[in-house]
């Protein structure tokens, strides 16, 4: 008895720890604080806090239980916080206020802390529900709350499935290996723990800076929203300002932005699990070459490795890989290959053993290396928070330098452990700091995908690096490109995998793409053309599928289907120079290439339904629906402005809803009145030399557009030091002129010519002005994209002719220019 006795005791005594432990506590209200220059700082009845303005349109608020704040985060491009003294702090009764140019914040300091944001005129942006505590605690978890206002929309949270608005909802972040993907309330393999509300034409943003497991509340089941996070402390940086678009540039100004990439990881890239051996990688591309469709690079999954083993090549499967990459390099087309974290535990491998030498795995509390399982082995996993583990990760990686491998594929690396769990009694290095798995695990793939972008830059030496990692945490944007891991391959998985690139390009992440024609299952030819045809758009265009499913190269559907995805794959090549000015933009901004409609639209409730939620900008200026595999037709949603008709030029009136007719070889594609479109001739590899002229398509319009034109090398580094060739092209339709402004940057222009093609200008136009000079337009221009391109030796001949007949094809006016590199004006 008396052991029972002592047994009940025990639970007895467990249960009130942990009672004890998970006490609900408020920070409570402000006992003292101090100003500082652009700062307050001081302490509640349960908590510390601390306020610093890092600009105008910034202000970052920390409340933490701790005795002190931890200054360091891998999610922002610096630690240091700055000392912004441009702030006006006055108490007034209650309250003590914060003011910049731009925001006001009052910090009430009773009952309890809490914050509320205004803009200049009064008016409140974003408020804390102060009923429920501004941010509580439980045992280590921690929550703020806020107020839902009446017509609030929320936007962004990266790859997390769900809706574009997702008010009503709730949402997990914590990284994790989601095979299948379709259920939104199953965690994704990324956390971007940023948000955006929409209200009363009113935005602003919220990046909660803390990478332990989170759940987002806006308002699923209360009158209020919320965020959760395990660990760790409330941090979050509030931004305000007159855009969806400014805010993205606010937020990735704290997380930084993505580097100027490769022009070749541009390009269309073929993949499967897996191609192998070594000669049906060059029967793929010889294909490619041989049926002239264009192709920058083929994708090697892991079985061109031993046992999947990292650094060590199969080489019954891959006798010679340097030569083979030295071939493709000729029929210029670039290896990219993947690379698991795991470290087979086995005793031939030099891997694993020089890693257990170097002291570079992740440990248990114990002090050993952690062992799990990515299958099919028995693993260690690189601790890629220690400096020396990253460091040990780029002297292997140097096996891509070796055998001629260009792109860097990180997979498996959230990690792809069994349901993606790792063990609460880990210890990570977190460069010195120590954090256990709570606080780690979804940075571990952004730490890997660092690794590797850093050995990139060491292989390399002055060329780009091209890294694409599955798994990643705010901030991996500095060093990768991001896809959304395995999708189906269904109407489902197109969708969804469209609206995760809407939503990455909301939250920061312009290089990102998903499985072109989906991963898993065998979809069928008429998901394919669907899938080939809006996956030209995606940033990062790659056709991926799983090992078990059916061929799904271009060629693998038919005749036709090859057709169709031949036409679309030559438009995004022919579009490049309107690709890559967009991604130098990117790069400069953070604004997307795959763009929402909620960037340009935020205030326009139509581009939230899920009708039209699908729908993107490619660019600043083309409008892109997707279709399913059955649609015939679409209900297409043209927001406020004048469009036209990417295939007939038919101008239309936005704001409304239009319907088009969809045969298989058409997706609905919209340009903006006012558009500049620079396109050039079709090549089959980014590193061939288009003929010499570029051609500019301008859509004549009644607001004034400026475009920023954008060349470099596309393979160095030599671009930050001034080698480019940008200019600003301008449209002002009042005065009847066009404008090439002189060039900036030391590099000379690809095109010795530039075509002006004019859309919906005066019937009657015969000639203009160059730089006061008369010339003669011409009638003789083409369509941006004619869709029936390659299908005349495919359909009957009567069919096809009809087809032709069918379309009422606008006259296209041209002239064509010397292209120098000073001032250019054009009048008409």
């Amino acid at each position: 008895m008396k052991s029972y006795l002592r047994q009940a005791i025990s639970i007895v005594l467990l249960f009130l720890a942990v009672e004890t432990s998970a006490q609900i506590f408020q920070a409570g209200a402000i006992t003292a604080f101090k100003k500082s220059p652009g700062s307050i700082s001081g302490k509640t009845t349960n908590a510390i806090f601390d306020v610093h303005v890092y600009n105008n349109n910034i202000v970052r608020v920390r409340v933490s239980k701790e005795k002190s704040f931890r200054n360091f985060s891998y999610a922002l491009v610096t630690n240091e916080i700055p000392v912004y003294t441009n702030v006006v702090v006055t108490e007034k009764g209650n309250s003590i206020i914060l003011s910049t140019a731009v925001i006001e914040l009052e910090i009430k300091k009773t009952p309890g802390l809490a914050f509320v944001f205004r803009n200049k005129n009064g008016k409140i942006i974003n408020e804390d529900e102060a009923q429920n505590g501004a941010v509580s605690f439980s045992g280590n978890k921690v929550t703020a709350f806020k107020k839902l206002i009446s017509d609030e929309r929320f936007i962004g949270l990266g790859e997390a499935l769900g809706n574009i608005d997702r008010r009503g909802t709730g949402v997990t972040l914590n990284n994790t290996d989601n095979y299948k993907y379709a259920d939104p309330r199953v965690p994704m393999y990324s956390s971007i723990p940023f948000y955006m509300g929409i209200h009363q034409k009113e935005v602003y943003g919220l990046f909660f800076n803390n990478s332990h497991k989170a759940f987002f509340n806006f308002g699923s089941s209360t009158p209020y929203t919320s965020v959760t996070f395990d660990g760790g402390e409330m941090d979050y940086f509030f931004l305000y300002d007159t855009s969806v678009a400014r805010v993205v540039e606010h937020y990735t100004s704290l997380t930084g932005r993505m580097q100027m990439p490769p022009l070749w990881s541009l390009g269309y890239q073929q993949s499967r699990c897996t191609y192998y051996p070594q000669d049906q990688v060059m029967w793929i591309a010889e294909t490619f070459r041989r049926r002239q469709i264009p192709l920058d690079g083929i994708v090697l999954d892991a079985d061109y490795q031993l046992g999947y083993e990292p650094f060590r090549t199969n080489t019954e499967r891959f006798p010679d890989m340097p030569g083979l990459a030295a071939q493709l390099a000729k029929m210029h087309i670039e290896l990219t290959a993947s690379v698991y974290p795991g470290v087979h535990i086995d005793s031939t491998y030099d891997s694993y053993t020089d890693g257990i030498r170097q002291n570079i795995f992740i440990k248990t509390t114990d002090g050993l290396p952690f062992q799990t399982e990515i299958a099919p082995l028995k693993v260690h996993l690189p601790d890629y928070t220690d400096p020396k583990a990253r460091q040990w990760w780029i002297s292997k990686m140097q096996w891509m330098k070796t055998n001629g491998i260009k792109g860097y594929w990180n997979d498996m690396n959230e990690p792809a452990t069994a349901n993606s769990y790792l063990p609460e009694d880990l210890v990570f290095d977190f460069d010195g700091h120590k954090a256990t798995t709570a606080e780690a695990k979804n940075v571990y793939g952004f730490q890997m995908a660092r690794s590797s972008y850093e050995a990139a830059v060491n292989n390399l030496g002055n060329q780009r690096p091209f890294i694409l990692t599955r798994s990643g945490f705010a901030g991996v944007q500095r060093y990768s490109a991001l896809w959304s891991g395995d999708n189906l391959a269904t109407d489902e998985g197109l969708l969804n995998s469209i609206l995760l690139n809407n939503q990455l390009g909301l939250s920061g992440l312009p290089f990102v793409g998903y499985d072109v024609g989906g991963y898993i299952g065998d979809g069928s030819k008429n998901l394919y053309i669907r899938w080939i045809e809006a996956g030209v758009f995606s940033p990062y265009c790659r056709n991926h599928r799983e090992f078990f499913g059916t061929a799904n190269e271009p060629w693998a559907y038919g005749e036709e289907a090859e057709a169709i995805s031949k036409t679309y794959i030559n438009f995004r090549y022919r579009l490049m120079p309107y690709i890559y000015s967009a991604m130098y933009t990117a790069s400069k901004n953070g604004i997307p290439l795959h763009r929402s409609l909620a960037i340009n639209y935020p205030f326009d409730a139509n581009i939230y339904q899920n009708s039209y939620q699908y729908q993107f900008l490619f660019g600043q200026d083309m409008l892109v629906a997707p279709l399913t595999s059955n649609e015939k037709s679409k209900q297409v949603y043209l927001p406020q402005g004048d469009w036209y008709d990417l295939f007939t030029d038919n101008k239309i009136a936005g704001a409304q809803v239009v319907n088009t007719d969809c045969p298989g070889y058409k997706l609905p594609l919209f340009i903006k009145a006012s558009a500049i479109i620079p396109v050039q001739g079709i090549v089959q590899s980014t590193k061939d030399k288009p003929t010499d002229t570029l051609f500019l398509h301008v859509y004549n319009g009644q607001v004034d557009n400026t475009y920023t034109y954008y060349e470099d090398d596309g393979t160095s580094l030599d671009y930050k030091k001034e080698m480019y060739y940008q200019r600003d092209i301008s449209f002002h339709p009042a005065a009847r002129q066009i404008t090439i402004a002189a060039k900036r940057g030391a590099y000379k222009s690809h095109f010795n010519y530039i075509q002006l093609l004019l859309h919906g200008f005066d019937d009657n136009l015969q000639s203009l002005t160059v730089n006061g000079s008369q010339q003669s337009v011409l009638n003789n221009g083409h369509a941006l994209l004619d869709p029936l391109d390659n299908l005349g030796d495919i359909y009957d001949k009567g069919y096809y002719k009809s087809l032709q007949e069918a379309v009422n094809k606008k006259t296209i006016r041209t002239v064509t220019i010397q292209h120098t590199g000073n001032n250019i004006n054009i009048l008409w």
